[in-house]
């Protein structure tokens, strides 16, 4: 069968799965409400792993499933055991179940429609699926097997239920559903969730944990000569220009989603009070509560961005890289004065209304988009080594003014994703500038990602929770330093294109 044909019948396929005869898999848990069916069928991560265990030419050259057993997300599912010491602590204190609780199965293991995994072996684990990321099976299980699949465009492929994450964009919200919280998935942790027990998480970059987890595929420019000419002259594309470009499309998407969280999480609260009671203290910066007290103090030289002194902000985490993201779009955007209209409603009462907070969260969503617009926009050409360089010199100014642990992290993995790749600096003075920031601010994920006993290795959120109360402001600052680069061309003008209001 040609694969026109294949795409026709597949696309019929999907539509009546869209009018409700997907198939039946394993009964969501108790204990909140449904997670939504997808529209496409689930076809489980041992069909997967019969190919992707082995190699797969010169296109797949590398077999995933080699580095996927080793990734913290393919064992998640052990957190929900009530072996786990931290785990039954939790499910103590909050009378629950973890393997039976909807909101804790959306984050730490497959979908519940996915067909459950009988028996794990040394490539196959029962935690965060393919499919899991990669979407429901049933649409392009066939059809991607074909050699022709890789010229398909991202709109042809997600016509079949694949989910585009060679897109920065696609690619952070899917993080971010887990990494941040997502209310319509139901991947949401309480603040009682937190006292009981459960790790804070950490701030989020998508590079660098993409990294830390150990990448289970290759770009196209990693990938043969002979790859790379077929891609080109195909107009294949992987995941934007550079890991800085993404870096800063992630830090904008990052700060779109902790508004989304509120907002949605605002909108639950006004029509299901009893099962999302108002107001939800996790969708807040918890270092808004959660700090050492001293006077003078960091969090009063930073300022409060218009913010009353002393009330709950949302996550303020994304925010210094995602002004360096509208400096790179060539926008005079201001964060703070960007998140007013949410600031307003937060000034005129602690954690504000429900109401009130789902009536302004849209306003700050036009800017953030044109923004990504021009960022997406970067290519691997002439032009993107100065790219770089302008804007590892803007975070670089940035981080000698950061007032916090979190958003300075942020910055520390932008800047080593850039001095990772530009040349523009000795490549000794990068090095040491990498190894220093690194250290200063525990940005090193241990190997394997997921130690198990009898490792000694800690999980990357005990190293970071250890981290952030030690750290002295003061030397983080002065780590943001560096001369001035070698070779200093005029800076690349980004055309942005204005959005219609």
């Amino acid at each position: 069968m040609s694969l026109n044909i294949r795409i026709a019948s597949q696309l019929i396929a999907a539509f009546i799965v869209c009018l409700g005869t997907a198939g039946v898999g394993r009964a969501a848990p108790p204990g909140d409400e449904p997670l939504p069916r997808p529209a496409f069928r689930y076809t489980g991560a041992d069909l997967c792993v019969k190919c992707h265990r082995s190699e797969q030419g010169e296109w797949c050259d590398v077999a995933t499933t080699a580095a996927w057993r080793h990734d913290a997300h393919s064992r998640s599912h052990e957190a929900l055991s009530s072996d786990n010491e931290r785990t039954r602590a939790m499910e103590v204190a909050l009378g629950i179940k973890a393997a039976a609780t909807a909101s804790c199965v959306a984050c730490h293991t497959h979908p519940v429609d996915e067909p459950a995994v009988d028996e794990e072996t040394n490539v196959l684990h029962a935690g965060i699926s393919c499919e899991t990321c990669h979407g429901a099976g049933s649409g392009y299980l066939d059809p991607h097997m074909q050699k022709s699949w890789r010229f398909l465009s991202s709109a042809e492929k997600e016509a079949f239920g694949m989910h585009d994450l060679r897109n920065p964009v696609a690619k952070a919200k899917n993080c971010l559903s887990c990494h941040l919280g997502e209310v319509a998935t139901n991947r949401i942790i309480t603040h009682q969730m937190y006292a009981a027990g459960h790790p804070p998480l950490p701030a989020f970059e998508m590079e660098a944990f993409g990294a830390g987890m150990g990448r289970h595929w290759k770009r196209v420019w990693e990938k043969s000569p002979q790859i790379q000419e077929q891609a080109a002259k195909a107009g294949y594309e992987t995941e934007g220009a550079c890991e800085l470009s993404r870096s800063l499309v992630g830090s904008l998407v990052a700060l779109q989603e902790s508004v989304h969280l509120a907002r949605d999480y605002a909108a639950a609260a006004e029509t299901n009070a009893k099962d999302r009671p108002w107001p939800e203290l996790a969708v807040y910066d918890c270092q808004a509560c959660h700090h050492v007290l001293a006077v003078p103090s960091w969090r009063q030289e930073a300022g409060y961005g218009q913010l009353v002194p002393g009330r709950p902000s949302l996550v303020r985490w994304p925010r210094r890289l995602a002004a360096v993201a509208f400096e790179q779009a060539g926008m005079a955007t201001d964060v703070d004065a960007l998140l007013s209209p949410v600031v307003g409603v937060l000034n005129s009462r602690p954690f504000g209304t429900a109401d009130g907070l789902r009536r302004v969260a849209e306003d700050s969503g036009r800017e953030i988009d044109q923004a990504i617009e021009a960022l997406v926009r970067w290519r691997r050409d002439e032009t993107l080594a100065d790219r770089e360089r302008v804007a590892i010199e803007q975070i670089l100014a940035s981080g000698q003014n950061v007032g916090d642990f979190e958003s300075a992290r942020l910055l520390a993995w932008g800047l080593i994703h850039g001095l990772s790749s530009n040349a523009d600096w000795p490549e000794d003075v990068r090095a040491r500038k990498i190894a220093e920031l690194t250290a200063l601010l525990a940005l090193e994920f241990p190997t394997p990602a997921y130690p198990s006993p009898p490792a000694q290795e800690k999980p990357f959120w005990q190293t970071s929770l250890a981290a952030a109360p030690a750290t002295d402001i003061g030397r983080v600052r002065a780590a943001f330093e560096l001369p001035s680069a070698a070779r200093k061309p005029a800076p690349t003008v980004i055309e942005v294109i204005p959005t219609p209001r």
